[in-house]
């Protein structure tokens, strides 16, 4: 509730001109879409809206222009499509009822291959002929589960530019 007083007291004037400091903190999933409705209407209606995110798919949903700050230095800003590219990074082949070893024959050795419970992942290059690749695994009475485009996201270019952050041990307590 005080998430929602807050951005209340920001907008209550009507000003050009609004300043959001984690907006979506702390919110539940509906609140979260009143917030992001309300932002993207503020938009509608010509105002400028200045907001701080570590949720990155916000970023992605909500901004025309962004600025990615790193220590309190500005590492990188623009609209999304001058920032990093859309286009497809690879395929993601998911499939049930083939081993992994039989799809790392069918795709290649160099093919990333992921399990999780009855569902195998692969991770194709953007340019395989996939259909081949789905043939073999249709011929292998396998069956395929979704086929998807990825393309990269804004925390893959935040990563690129931040990079891993440092873990740091803990020193322990002496007893």
């Amino acid at each position: 509730m005080l998430q929602r007083v807050g951005i209340a007291q920001a907008i209550l004037g009507d000003p050009k001109v609004v300043f959001l400091d984690e907006p979506m903190s702390g919110l539940d999933p509906i609140g979260r879409r009143e917030v992001r409705n309300l932002i993207l209407q503020l938009k509608r209606e010509g105002k400028t809206i200045f907001f701080s995110t570590h949720i990155l798919n916000d970023v992605e949903a909500l901004c025309d222009r962004i600025a990615i700050l790193n220590r309190g230095t500005i590492i990188g800003s623009g609209t999304l499509s001058e920032l990093f590219t859309q286009e497809v990074s690879h395929m993601e082949v998911v499939t049930s009822g083939i081993p992994p070893d039989r799809l790392r024959e069918l795709a290649g050795p160099d093919v990333l291959v992921g399990q999780s419970g009855s569902t195998t992942r692969l991770e194709l290059p953007a340019d395989t002929r996939v259909a081949e690749i789905v043939a073999g695994i249709e011929l292998a009475s396998g069956r395929i589960v979704s086929i998807n485009p990825v393309r990269q996201t804004m925390e893959d270019y935040f990563l690129k530019l931040v990079g891993k952050p440092e873990r740091r041990a803990t020193p322990r307590p002496k007893d």
